[in-house]
């Protein structure tokens, strides 16, 4: 199946929750465009050829129809564009949620492979195309079609050579179009591509804007991000010529046209072969037809652009993580916390054949408190990602009261653990939102009382705003022992049967580090812990 199939496949599974509004637009507006932009003027100037016969009753008949169409046009407009905008704010809704649980769902190894601004902007992408499309079907496609084909009917019935002419002249736009697309198609890719790589890069350098000026690299940066405009620009350039080239060579086709088609209605006319009212209707028309034709390259230029603009995050999304939760996972039951490993080997996924961890068999009576000591690179993170299964281990079993963790939800295995990471990040919100995230039902007594017992009560009380002050993105605005403390208290919060601490006191002065010991210490009271700590060889 096509990326753009699988794109469509993705929006209409969203997009069929809400049947009613989508039908409703989908046959009230290009309804309304019919009687508003076609049938109406087709009354009208009939109503006008009349004048020469003297026919007042048919005249009063047709301006009659006339009004009547143009009230049912305005109603289905009306009816059309409130159904339009009903279902495409119940569908964005819907379609965010949809591909941010999906995204959430994506492994590890998938975010550390990622430029997260590169990403949010796929992300972005892929929701805006959605309602690109729905404008373009809706509002253009569906409307310039039925448009076409009533209009072109009516042009049959009076002309069979002028209808030709119309006919011939739309195949022959779309057939150029079509090849036009396809020749330009990798033109188009590495513009697309290339802005991804520019947003990329912009984000990259945004977000570690503290090492750029640490090193006064900001002059370099510019011109990085300078030499990648400038292949974007040169790309853009070469389009525009090919675009500007095929519009003009559109343009004299349309011109020609139109020339001969009113040339043939004015011998029609002093042949008497055809009807004033008739005559004026297909003049008029086909200055209405070469406007929407010389936008007829815009139209399918447009479902291209939209089609390569979701492609990327399709892409993502028709990636499937490679940590899954086993069929008919159970729910993690944690009665005790005796943590065992038996016989586990692990090798990173992209090196396979190098073991970093081989053959260890280890086991954590459960309350007990065990020291993982080593060098960088050892080893002892990488197990703390196991038993989180933020990867999976290549042989063996790791077992959390003598169940599988590989054969239990993801979510109930991390929910009985409480993880306080070497390097913690806050969200960009509240100090009460990020201690209260592992239990966001806790009560203002409960937060103080966690965050008291990490001694990070004492320096929020010294904010202006204790604990609404918002910390900044990943917590910049806070230093790096006051995280560490906010992310202890958040784990404290959590009350979890398993506590893993990796290095938990490394960001904290030595009197922080003194005064927090205690509270660690109440904290692993009767809770199995694996505490991780560096050490250099000497």
């Amino acid at each position: 199946m096509s990326i753009n199939r699988q794109t469509l496949k993705f929006y209409w599974h969203e997009i069929r929750k809400h049947k009613t509004s989508f039908w409703a637009m989908v046959v009230c507006v290009p309804l309304a465009g019919l009687l508003l932009d076609t049938l109406l003027p087709y009354f009208l100037t009939q109503a006008v050829g009349t004048f020469t016969s003297n026919n007042t009753e048919l005249m009063w008949q047709l301006l009659t129809v006339a009004a009547v169409v143009a009230l049912v046009g305005v109603g289905l407009n009306f009816l059309g564009f409130q159904s339009l905008v009903h279902h495409q704010v119940r569908v964005r809704s819907d379609l965010t949620q949809t591909t941010l649980r999906d995204i959430l769902a994506k492994d590890n190894a998938f975010f550390s492979s990622q430029k997260i601004g590169a990403l949010i902007g796929k992300f972005i992408d892929f929701i805006n195309a959605h309602e690109g499309l729905q404008d373009l079907v809706v509002i253009r496609t569906l409307i310039f079609s039925l448009n076409m084909v009533v209009g072109i009917t009516l042009i049959f019935m009076h002309s069979w050579v002028l209808g030709w002419i119309v006919l011939g002249l739309i195949v022959g736009l779309l057939i150029g179009i079509r090849v036009s697309l396809r020749l330009r198609q990798p033109l188009r890719q590495a513009r697309k591509d290339m802005v991804g790589t520019i947003s990329g890069a912009i984000a990259d350098t945004i977000s570690n804007n503290l090492t750029v000026k640490t090193f006064a690299q900001e002059t370099f940066e510019l011109q990085q991000i300078t030499r990648l405009t400038d292949i974007y620009q040169r790309l853009f350039q070469r389009d525009f010529r090919w675009t500007s080239s095929e519009a003009s060579l559109r343009l004299l086709v349309m011109s020609s046209v139109q020339i001969i088609a009113i040339a043939i209605i004015a011998t029609m006319l002093t042949q008497g072969q055809i009807e004033l009212g008739i005559a004026i209707f297909i003049i008029a028309y086909l200055q209405r037809i070469a406007a929407q034709l010389f936008t007829l390259g815009e139209l399918v230029n447009g479902y291209d652009k939209l089609f390569l603009q979701a492609a990327p995050m399709t892409e993502i999304l028709l990636t499937r993580p490679t940590i899954t939760d086993a069929p008919n996972a159970s729910t993690l039951r944690v009665t005790k916390g005796d943590i065992e490993l038996r016989r586990v080997s692990y090798a990173y996924s992209d090196a396979p054949e190098t073991d970093v961890i081989t053959d260890l068999s280890l086991h954590i009576p459960a309350g007990q408190r065990v020291g993982v000591v080593g060098t960088s690179g050892s080893g002892k993170t990488t197990l703390t990602k196991l038993l989180l299964r933020f990867d999976d281990i290549k042989e063996g079993e790791l077992l959390i009261d003598e169940q599988n963790i590989q054969y239990v939800t993801q979510a109930s295995l991390r929910q009985a653990l409480a993880y306080v990471p070497q390097e913690p990040l806050l969200f960009h919100r509240t100090l009460r939102e990020n201690i209260a995230y592992s239990k966001p039902e806790a009560t203002d007594t409960e937060v103080r009382q966690a965050a008291k017992a990490a001694n990070a009560l004492e320096f929020i009380e010294r904010l202006p705003h204790g604990l609404d002050t918002v910390v900044g993105e990943r917590g910049i605005k806070l230093s790096g022992g006051q995280r560490q403390r906010v992310a202890i208290a958040r784990a404290i919060l959590k009350n979890a049967p398993i506590l893993i601490l990796d290095e938990a006191t490394s960001a904290l002065d030595s009197e922080s580090e003194k005064l927090i010991q205690a509270s660690l210490e109440g904290l692993m009271k009767n809770r199995t812990s694996i505490v991780i700590a560096h050490r250099d060889r000497k």
